[in-house]
């Protein structure tokens, strides 16, 4: 399966790609360099009607007042037409040179994710696992290939990043969390793990799959994770009564990584 055909099957993903592109078309014109499409809806991971849609859009200078504002109509014009993808939009607005160069410089990057609105914060090396995953397998939807704007990044170097990402969850998972949030960290620790001992990132499913056969003791929790990602009222478990079972994963996964 193509990658185009991977995303083209979900018949609800099509409408809202092609408001945002245009819309992005529209109000960045002439500063608009390429719009890639990466995530789940590339890994083979989408889930309809839970997972985000995740685009990086990339630009010859960093977003000015006026842009921003205009984007931020954008967003809520498109999930106000489309409410089943409200809180489901993952976009990055970068610039070109900021993409080149995140390893030595921290930039202004604009982003709005599930859980927070439209906002600009500095990013550099601590998004490194972010653009290797687009660099491998971004889509463009308009413009140049993706690995025409980011340089080689050393296998060796994203495991690292992974690695550390990971190792941050045993105290994240201490902190107020629903049951949505805590399924998303059992399957992304379960994916690190798996990444790490692989050489590469298997999908959310793929890695719980692999996850539940390797560690026969977790996979209650791993099929729970599942149950949560789709729905957190599958079951009548509360997001305190899980939060220690999920630690103890965390610990158990955590114990593997060389410190």
């Amino acid at each position: 399966m193509t990658q185009q055909a991977s995303f083209s099957t979900h018949h609800t993903v099509s409408p809202i790609l092609a408001q945002l592109t245009n819309g992005l078309r529209f109000i960045l014109r002439d500063r608009l360099i390429g719009i890639y499409l990466y995530g789940s809806l590339i890994t083979g991971d989408f889930a309809p009607g839970v997972s985000d849609i995740d685009l990086v859009v990339v630009m010859t200078a960093e977003l000015d007042s006026i842009q921003f504002k205009a984007l931020h109509n954008l967003h809520q014009s498109v999930v106000k037409r489309q409410p089943a993808w409200q809180d489901r939009l993952e976009l990055a607005y970068i610039s070109a040179a900021a993409l080149r160069t995140f390893r030595s410089q921290s930039s202004a990057i604009g982003i709005i994710s599930p859980g927070e609105p439209f906002h600009l914060l500095e990013a550099g090396s601590d998004w490194l696992i972010s653009w290797y995953a687009l660099r491998k397998d971004g889509l463009a939807l308009a413009g140049p290939p993706i690995n025409s704007l980011i340089d080689d990044i050393p296998t060796a170097d994203y495991l690292q990043a992974v690695a550390e990402h990971i190792r941050h969850y045993r105290d994240s998972v201490k902190k107020p969390q629903n049951k949505q949030a805590l399924s998303y960290i059992v399957l992304t620790v379960a994916r690190g793990i798996y990444t790490l001992a692989h050489r590469r990132a298997p999908s959310k499913i793929q890695a719980a799959a692999w996850a539940k056969q390797r560690y026969p003791q977790w996979a209650e929790l791993i099929e729970r994770a599942l149950a949560w990602r789709a729905d957190p009222n599958s079951d009548r478990l509360t997001a305190e009564q899980i939060r220690p079972q999920v630690a103890d994963f965390v610990n158990s996964m955590l114990s593997q990584l060389n410190d």
